[in-house]
């Protein structure tokens, strides 16, 4: 057995369960009508609240339209996203939620990363049960993972030429990632788990790997973790998204990059880390289930082409990074299937075809 994409409806369904069920929106809005008033200085009406389709479970997410007037220019709208820190289930032992704020504020002020506008954040848990943020919203289409992009969906209807499009403002985005300068993420710098960006995702793993599992690990799980540091290349550090593929993005119309998403996993690991994740999910969300990838999506050596093409550098041997990700994405999933109640080795059944893909990618003997 394996874990796929076409699981994510049911294992949101569970996580939701888990934490008590859907937030009364309904309620929500009241709440934030009030907030957003005082924050604003406008008397502000909330609506249309929805949870987006398709979204993860790692942070709560709430879309909605706000309204106010302003002098001399009648009822302002606005579309909005609000944010809220995850307390009774976490899939990260520590989110750094209010760094995910300061970060992508600095990455929209100075137009560096195609990102929402970071509006108001809220420290009182009081008000919402945790921590929470608003943001502007961002209005287009994301190539959900369930169904998978390469089978339904709207990228499946379009013609390859329109893929490309986006597929090409996908990769040229993540460059932009890449060369976001180091003042802008310094404060992500965590030396108590490594002396450089690299070392400190692994210290971070490991440590994730002992936390996931309630600290009894699977002996495969560490062994895979014991063999990445032993081969850990010395790579140069810099701004990782480490979620990086193209269903966390936001299309237009017209194909062109709205903004880019989903950033609890940000670290100051470098741009290898995000090609490794991007390569692995490539496969993840088309050949491991049994699907081609649709023409016009670039494939390994057209993505690693034009990332190097874009930023003068040379890519190098990705295979260990792309074994990394899947080891990452691994625990992630064994984190998610005991939050829903399975026990751990259900969870090992459910994760054999991302650990084997890890093992085959790295070469890593069985």
């Amino acid at each position: 057995m394996s874990l796929t994409g076409a699981d994510m409806q049911a294992h949101r369904a569970a996580i939701l369960a888990a934490t008590g069920g859907p937030r009364d929106l309904p309620a929500t809005g009241a709440l934030l009508e009030d907030w957003l008033s005082q924050r604003s200085g406008n008397t502000t009406s909330v609506g249309a609240l929805r949870t987006p389709d398709g979204a993860g479970v790692s942070n709560e997410t709430v879309l909605f339209d706000a309204t106010w007037v302003e002098e001399g220019a009648g009822p302002v709208r606005r579309p909005l996203a609000l944010r809220v820190a995850p307390t009774a289930v976490r899939l990260f032992p520590d989110p750094l939620f209010e760094q995910q704020y300061q970060l992508l504020d600095q990455l929209h002020r100075r137009n560096l990363v195609r990102v929402a506008a970071m509006l108001w954040f809220e420290p009182d848990p009081s008000l919402l049960g945790a921590p929470f943020f608003v943001m502007g919203g961002l209005e287009g289409r994301v190539p959900i993972s369930s169904p998978v992009y390469n089978a339904a969906g709207w990228l499946f209807d379009a013609t390859p030429e329109q893929r490309r499009t986006a597929w090409t403002a996908a990769v040229t985005e993540l460059t932009r990632i890449h060369r976001v300068p180091v003042d802008v993420y310094r404060f992500l710098d965590r030396p108590e788990l490594g002396a450089t960006g690299n070392q400190q995702q692994l210290g971070y793993w490991e440590r994730y790997c002992d936390w996931c599992s309630d600290g009894r690990p699977d002996e495969s799980q560490l062994a895979t973790g014991q063999w990445l540091r032993d081969h850990a290349p010395v790579g140069p550090g810099g701004l990782a998204w480490d979620d990086a593929r193209i269903g966390n993005m936001m299309f237009d119309e017209q194909f062109a990059l709205v903004g880019v998403m989903d950033w609890e996993q940000v670290s100051s690991g470098g741009a290898r880390h995000d090609l490794g994740w991007w390569l692995y999910f490539d496969h993840f969300h088309s050949t491991a289930q049994g699907v081609a990838r649709l023409p016009g999506l670039g494939d390994r050596d057209e993505t690693v082409s034009l990332w190097e093409t874009l930023t003068g550098e040379s890519a190098g041997d990705l295979s260990w990074y792309e074994a990394f990700a899947g080891h990452k994405l691994a625990l992630i999933s064994i984190r998610t299937l005991l939050a829903m109640g399975h026990p751990m080795q259900r969870a090992l059944a459910l994760t054999a075809g991302i650990r084997a893909r890890v093992r085959e990618v790295g070469g890593i003997d069985s």
